[in-house]
């Protein structure tokens, strides 16, 4: 009898070795771990970093993993569900892409925080970690070609991208935990069954709220649980995508490639990871950039704007530049997907940080009278790139500058280099660390392989006295 599709991808996520990992693509995982351990340090301050660790402290669980800078030990399903948020939060977390033409497949590197958690729970190598991690970006990425390389079929659904999350993590926690290939199909059969992430968390048209942040980490959660329950001899339907009434039919109406399920990855598509540059939605990237350049090269104030026109494709102008939710933001998780903040923000402060998203940031009386002086509108031309933008500004005197960012830093066709990745780990960091502790994380990161536990990297993101 042939294998289900469940079966199949727990034979990939079994099969893979650390071995068959080429340097570079070791490389890159060094770099995605440094990059998101510093955006977690950045959103630890956060409210919603701040609830949940309040939570974790009333329902407790077994002290196996930990929480970023507090120290707090829980259960890896607790930290999967705290570090995660922290790293959302910001938005500043890396993205993949499916091949060298930038298809955008989603934010994996949110993956890094469960199987940290995971790892850290089963004492797992850093070659172990840094495998499972590899695992995490080719099957995720492996899911989203299978619905065609866009978010099409989920958005039209109402569904979000990050549906995905259970199922994968389901697989990559069961090979942490040492599952065998039938106790993997269970943990992703067990996962599949409960998969609902609406729409509403990203879309265009309504105010975003906290909830967002916990799009990838609560999905994570629960693959970690379907393992977890996998190992003690749970079970779930194996035909889970393809059974009548299973994954494809309900969650995607039938549109997924079960083909594409079942071959095997060609390519490492890891290597074709976006690194933020900003922090913030990366449909803004483009504009913005384009925005900051012209602000800087031409010394361009806020009380010198007349006017600012900016152009992008069709998709991003749907979900960053509603005039109905989109202008006016009240929330931080919506001024983050607002070109007209994030460009009347950029052009007062000159950049565009985590610090230009605070609550007094979203009130400033200057941001908001700038923000009447925007306007954005689709630009047909630009329908084929990721991110672009086009900004014009006009200014009192009449002067009117322009500027085209069709690859904005980040992408894999314009990378961050790891001098870039480093200083902005740092600039993340040393609100709560001196240099010591960030280079010896640095140190660490960068011999991961060399690891025998991962508890060890994970000992050195804990800031004494934060916890309370």
């Amino acid at each position: 009898m042939p294998k289900t599709i469940a079966e199949q991808l727990a034979a990939e996520a079994k099969g893979l070795t650390f071995h068959e990992l080429p340097p570079e693509v070791v490389h890159e995982v060094k770099r995605l771990v440094l990059d998101t351990l510093g955006i977690g340090f950045g959103g630890y301050l956060s409210e919603p970093s701040q609830i949940i660790q309040s939570l974790i402290k009333e329902i407790n669980g077994p002290g196996e993993s930990t929480v970023y800078v507090s120290g707090l030990k829980t259960s890896c399903l607790y930290a999967t569900l705290a570090n995660g948020v922290m790293v959302r939060y910001l938005d500043y977390m890396s993205g993949c892409y499916l091949t060298k033409e930038a298809h955008h497949a989603g934010f994996h590197s949110e993956s890094i925080p469960p199987i940290l958690a995971v790892g850290e729970r089963q004492h797992s190598t850093g070659q172990e970690v840094i495998t499972a991690i590899v695992l995490a970006y080719e099957l995720l990425s492996k899911v989203f070609d299978s619905m065609g390389r866009t978010h099409a079929v989920l958005d039209k659904r109402g569904w979000a991208h990050e549906t995905r999350s259970p199922w994968i993590m389901a697989l990559v926690a069961g090979r942490l935990l040492g599952l065998n290939e039938g106790q993997m199909a269970n943990a992703l059969s067990i996962a599949g069954c409960f998969t609902l992430e609406l729409g509403i968390l990203h879309a265009g048209k309504e105010t975003l709220t906290m909830a967002r942040n916990l799009r990838f980490p609560y999905g994570a959660y629960s693959g970690i649980l379907g393992a977890l329950l996998a190992q003690k001899g749970f079970k779930g339907p194996l035909n889970v995508f393809e059974g009548h009434h299973g994954i494809n039919e309900v969650v995607a109406g039938g549109e997924i490639d079960l083909e594409k399920l079942r071959q095997p990855r060609k390519d490492w598509t890891i290597l074709y990871t976006w690194v933020k540059n900003f922090a913030a939605g990366g449909h803004t990237h483009g504009p913005i950039e384009a925005t900051l350049t012209l602000v800087k090269e031409h010394d361009i104030r806020a009380e010198d704007v007349a006017e600012v026109r900016i152009k992008t494709n069709s998709y991003t102008y749907q979900i960053m530049a509603d005039p109905a939710t989109r202008r006016y933001p009240k929330t931080k998780e919506t001024a983050d997907h607002s070109l007209y903040y994030a460009t009347a923000v950029a052009i007062v402060d000159r950049a565009l940080g985590p610090e230009q998203f605070s609550d007094e940031k979203l009130q400033d009386p200057t941001v908001q009278e700038l923000i009447d002086k925007v306007f954005v509108e689709p630009e047909p031309k630009l329908e084929r790139f990721s991110y672009p933008g086009i900004a014009e500004i006009i200014t009192k005197k009449g002067e009117k500058y322009r500027c085209e960012v069709l690859h904005p830093k980040g992408l894999p066709m314009n990378p961050m280099t790891d001098a870039d990745v480093e200083e902005k780990f740092r600039s993340l960091a040393r609100k709560f660390m001196d240099e010591k502790q960030m280079s010896q994380i640095t140190d660490t990161v960068y011999n991961l392989e060399k690891l025998d536990d991962i508890g060890k990297l994970v000992k050195l993101l804990v800031i004494p006295g934060q916890i309370s």
